[in-house]
């Protein structure tokens, strides 16, 4: 179920433990930092490696880690500010992956130095990760180079994402850098972590990659796209890294989108069928869920998703992964605040589940108002591709009370 990975492949483990110039042989880096790199190598089968820390003094990013690359190549990236042409920089600046296939076809590196110094020790392909710690802070920049070049379908990114997430982990607290529990790097267990007090809280939240950053204990989610091109470069690598660990995934969309959505994840190298016939994806429709009842029903579909979600750990699925799209049912929603209430109160009964949420919306179907009721109702938020912390979400009481004292959805105050 997983893509084909660019490298080597056929490396030994000598290769790494003599890679040139490893900076954790020479006394430096640190024993977690130098292993999580040597995880994320082997998880991308990668020939190269670094890892950056964010010097938020200087505004750039320093190497503490690095496998493979001879001192020159160290001497030219050991500080990389952000207008560097580099998968690092640019990661840094849109606190969100960057991967490139081909550096010598890449508007990043095309006609400057850098391209000629990564050309000149190897250099083919490149994948950035952000390594986010708790309190949504960048604490540095993991990247892996590849010796050949690639096609993007060819290469998929979450498995060395994962070794990202699992070491900023690390941080979490602000407890010291300490060697991660678990070193397989092609999977995240989910094992309880603690969580910050808050409108929403959770007992076991083990953090799930997702649109540049991680989901935590906050996982109800609204996601804005203005293409179907934007809405699956940040959904499938989620699709596909929750199938590929087992979890089931549940979507909502219109009939006639259907095949495209079932087409990508098998272009990508899933098993759709035998996913669908085991249950582990289900997709359903508007009318199965928004509109079951004839119209769109904030009670009714509360019920339904808790059941939904309740059925997916029945089934022995150790997490669901909901994706809906619910603009088909704007048409049929008496009121912006029956829709706003609905979207609030979901985050109550979604507080005692684990399972993400991810409520996704084409911005050409809506309207100003909605868009901001949708806004204030979840903790987290995508973006331009990427996820944030919202800071627009209001509180479930002082926002239930704005909507009840509502007298009109669509009553101008001044005319």
């Amino acid at each position: 179920m997983q893509n084909r990975q660019p490298g080597s492949g056929a490396r030994s483990d000598k290769t790494f433990r003599d890679g040139i110039n490893p900076l954790a042989r020479a006394g430096r880096g640190g024993e977690a930092r130098q292993e999580a790199l040597m995880n994320a190598i082997r998880a991308a089968h990668a020939d190269f490696g670094t890892m950056q820390q964010y010097d938020s003094a200087e505004d750039c990013l320093r190497i503490v880690a690095s496998s493979g690359f001879p001192d020159r190549a160290l001497d030219l990236f050991r500080i990389v500010r952000r207008d560097t042409n580099s998968t690092c920089a640019a990661t840094l600046k849109k606190r969100m992956r960057t991967v490139v296939g081909n550096i010598g076809a890449s508007y990043l590196f095309v006609g400057t130095s850098e391209l000629a110094a990564l050309q000149e020790v190897g250099v083919a392909a490149a994948h950035s990760a952000p390594i986010i710690v708790d309190n949504g802070r960048p604490w540095g920049v993991l990247t892996v180079h590849f010796r050949q070049p690639w096609e993007d379908a060819e290469y998929d990114p979450t498995p060395m994402e994962r070794v990202a997430v699992r070491f900023a982990e690390c941080f979490k607290d602000g407890t010291p850098e300490q060697t991660p529990p678990d070193c397989d790097a092609g999977r995240i267990a989910h094992t309880p972590i603690s969580t910050r007090t808050g409108p929403i809280t959770r007992s076991s939240a083990a953090p799930i990659p997702f649109a540049g950053s991680m989901l935590r204990e906050h996982r109800h989610v609204c996601a804005f796209f203005c293409s179907a091109t934007d809405e699956y470069n940040a959904l499938m690598p989620f699709i596909c890294d929750g199938l590929g660990c087992g979890q089931r995934a549940f979507h909502v969309l219109p009939e006639r989108h259907v095949d495209d959505h079932v087409t990508r994840p098998r272009s990508a190298g899933i098993d759709v069928d035998a996913a669908q016939r085991s249950g582990q994806l289900e997709i359903a429709l508007p009318q199965d869920t928004y509109l079951r009842t004839g119209r769109f029903n904030k009670e009714d579909m509360l019920t339904l998703i808790q059941r939904v979600l309740e059925d997916g750990a029945a089934l022995g699925f150790p997490l669901t992964r909901m994706i809906a799209h619910p603009e088909t049912a704007l048409d049929s929603w008496k009121s912006r605040n029956d829709w706003a209430e609905y979207e609030m109160r979901l985050n109550t009964v979604l507080s005692n589940f684990d399972d993400p949420v991810i409520c996704t919306f084409d911005v050409n179907l809506l309207n100003a108002a909605l868009a901001i009721d949708i806004l204030r109702t979840h903790p987290v938020v995508v973006m331009g591709g990427a996820l944030v912390e919202n800071s627009f979400f209001t509180k479930p009481e002082d926002f239930l009370r704005e909507v009840t004292d509502r007298t009109s959805a669509s009553q101008p105050y001044r005319g």
